[in-house]
């Protein structure tokens, strides 16, 4: 069973029209610890009925609540009636609005990429390094606000797959190959592929953005600070002609010899705090080992908050100290509003929200 909440915590979706923002919305429809209260977006959105926008997703519209969907440019000058804010907002705007909320007492987290590598905010995989809010709690005061980010969408198969064999066995170096969806690039990308059939191939700065992440999230945790995992790590992207999953191809030298069955057992009884705690989003097991890497389908993550939220791997070959698979992730869920959801839910369980 999962533990006692006393309350649902009123919440506010930054963004309304697009992919990320609306999975906010479809997860948030029946959550039992938040109740979508408001949803900011651009003057282009701004005043209309939220149930009149246009739904981007592949699953039919939840219901939605009877909002109208408020002006984005205004939010900092309303007394806000939520206490947790979560961002689907491109950079440059979450970087005049998510850092200034938190100051006003609010609990952000956020989708966006802008506050990721801040030295002051925490960046967090809920089920790979929860311990990541150290700094937070030493420095924090559960009354007052802060801002907490969720990763780049396709770090979390890679990392998430990679944390057991680093902490048990230690790695000497890691190759990463992405084959990455359309929909991590947007709403507008994946309209333009419909229509012409064409996408970019290259995606500028991801490359950069994964190797950055991924050594922050296998790093160590201090009082004040994150430091970096010390490890090798070669990374190359591409966007692929696929709508929505990330696929992560991953090669890795063990730091010692080990049996495969042994490595298969680590990474198939993997479990962190979400899983402790029973979080409503935390899958029962973070890394599900198949034979067909992409699932033919998915139950409706409107009702059921576990779904995309596994990271799915497949064709693991170890020999000797060398270890090669490849995983899979809902990069729209797992890697961006489910996994924004499941972290806001590890900060609620862990009292960092306050009472």
């Amino acid at each position: 069973m999962q533990p006692p909440i006393m309350r649902r915590r009123k919440v506010a979706v930054l963004g309304a029209s697009g992919l990320v923002s609306q999975r906010f919305q479809q997860r948030l429809v029946s959550h039992p610890w938040f109740e979508l209260v408001a949803v900011y977006g651009s003057p282009r959105t701004a005043g209309q009925a939220l149930a009149d926008l246009d739904w981007v997703l592949p699953e039919a519209r939840p219901q939605i609540p009877d909002l109208t969907v408020r002006d984005l440019a205004s939010i900092l000058d309303e007394d806000a009636d939520f206490e947790v804010v979560f961002s689907a907002l491109p950079a440059d705007v979450a970087r005049r609005v998510e850092k200034p909320l938190a100051s006003q007492g609010l609990f952000v987290f956020s989708n966006a990429s802008e506050h990721r590598m801040d030295s002051d905010v925490p960046l967090i995989v809920a089920d790979l390094n929860p311990h990541h809010f150290l700094p937070l709690r030493v420095s924090g005061d559960p009354a007052a606000g802060f801002l907490a980010c969720a990763t780049n969408c396709t770090v979390i198969p890679a990392a998430l797959s990679l944390k057991p064999l680093w902490d048990f066995i230690g790695l000497d170096d890691v190759s990463i190959r992405t084959e990455q969806a359309l929909s991590g690039g947007g709403i507008d990308l994946l309209r333009r592929h419909r229509e012409t059939g064409e996408h970019p191939v290259d995606i500028p700065g991801e490359a950069e953005k994964i190797h950055e992440e991924c050594l922050s999230l296998l790093g160590r945790a201090l009082p004040t600070q994150v430091r970096p995992a010390n490890l090798p790590l070669k990374v190359e992207v591409e966007r692929v002609a696929r709508e929505f999953g990330h696929i992560v191809h991953i090669t890795a030298t063990l730091h010692a010899e080990k049996e495969g069955g042994e490595v298969l057992e680590w990474m198939q009884q993997y479990r962190s705090r979400p899983q402790t705690l029973q979080l409503p989003s935390a899958p029962t097991n973070p890394l599900c080992f198949v034979e067909n890497l992409i699932p033919s389908e998915m139950p409706d993550p409107a009702a059921d908050l576990t779904a995309g939220m596994d990271i799915r791997i497949t064709n693991l070959q170890v020999n000797g100290r060398s270890i090669s698979f490849s995983a899979w992730s809902e990069n729209t869920i797992r890697g961006a509003a489910g996994g924004t959801v499941m972290l806001a839910e590890l900060a609620v369980a862990e009292g960092l929200l306050g009472e």
